[in-house]
């Protein structure tokens, strides 16, 4: 239950009462039992109890988390009991609310106080006049005293006040000052929830830019690679085409070689032949040889047949333009 809701019946109330009352889960209608969590709408419950009734709220949650053996908490959602707001839990289920520790220190202290035992009983006398009770409070010195001391004590020429005033006074003040301290509180805990929320809200769309930004990466690789890939076939296609045709006058030259090689050798021969009869009968080769000679045109290759500097490439201009990659330029947000 939120001290701030209860915080004007509190102050029209005894101070101790009401702040017992105020200190009392709405789920087991007790004295909070820590640890004590703080829902979204800034009431209190027993970690237990929104346990309880988160299970309750989500029964498929909590078979699961029964088939698995385990009682911590899980994603889900229920209803406040006090204003009916619902809450979202995350994965960690109601482990995952933040704990109110100034309603845990206010408990402690509340108990230690409701322990502390009293060492008198009764309304207590005064130090000078043991017969008078303390009754009146004074203003100018700051202490509690009796009537005979103002009258015809210390406290002669003081200002006085009725104690029962003054006691009133510094209740009303001391509640208005717990009031300042829970508001206080709420107000920096739901600062916190939305300092939270924020932060969440920029760890999604950090991840949400950077795998938008690798995905443009990876589109910018793959037209790189398709382009290298054709650029690279058009470099082998000429280059199988040369060779080839080199290839192919080689073997051309070669069989024009043989051929003549034969000639030569019986041309040779011819030429050791003594009888003029028989040589002028071979002279026939000789008409063969001019044949061979005439055929073997040697083809003259173009100036360059070799260079293949027409498929040099300067991305300079690319390289600059990808070293100035950037984001969009605007307003930051």
């Amino acid at each position: 239950m939120s001290i701030q809701m209860e915080y004007n019946s509190y102050r029209r109330d005894h101070p101790i009462d009401s702040l017992e009352r105020q200190l009392i889960c709405p789920i087991c209608l007790e004295m909070f039992t820590k640890p004590v969590v703080i829902l979204p709408c800034q009431h209190n419950l027993c970690r237990k109890c929104a346990n309880d009734i988160s299970q309750v709220s989500n029964p498929s949650c909590s078979l699961l988390l029964l088939s698995r053996g385990t009682t911590l908490g899980s994603a889900g959602r229920f209803r406040c009991p006090s204003c009916r707001h619902e809450v979202v839990l995350d994965r960690h289920g109601v482990y995952g609310l933040q704990r109110n520790l100034l309603v845990e220190n206010i408990i402690d202290i509340y108990k230690q106080e409701s322990a502390r035992p009293l060492l008198k009983t009764g309304h207590p006398s005064c130090e000078e006049h043991e017969e008078e009770k303390i009754n009146i409070y004074c203003m100018t010195c700051g202490v509690p005293t009796c009537s005979l001391c103002k009258v015809f004590g210390e406290h002669k020429g003081c200002e006085v006040a009725p104690l029962s005033d003054i006691y009133m006074k510094q209740k009303s003040a001391l509640t208005d000052g717990i009031g300042v301290l829970v508001a206080t509180n709420d107000r920096i805990q739901a600062f916190i929830d939305n300092l939270q929320g924020i932060c969440r809200n920029i760890e999604d769309n950090s991840k949400a830019q950077k795998q938008a930004l690798c995905e443009k990466f990876d589109r910018m690789y793959a037209i790189l690679e398709e382009r290298r890939k054709i650029m690279l076939q058009r470099i082998t296609y000429e280059q199988d085409e040369k060779t080839q045709h080199l290839k192919s006058l080689t073997r051309s030259y070669g069989e024009h070689i043989e051929s003549s090689s034969k000639l030569v050798d019986a041309a040779l021969q011819s030429m050791e032949e003594l009888q003029m009869a028989v040589f002028v009968q071979v002279m026939w080769q000789e008409a063969e040889i001019s044949e061979v000679t005439q055929s073997c045109e040697v083809e003259a290759l173009e100036s360059g047949y070799d260079n293949m500097e027409h498929y040099a490439v300067d991305f300079n201009a690319e390289e600059r333009v990808l070293y100035q990659l950037d984001f969009i330029k605007g307003e930051r947000k």
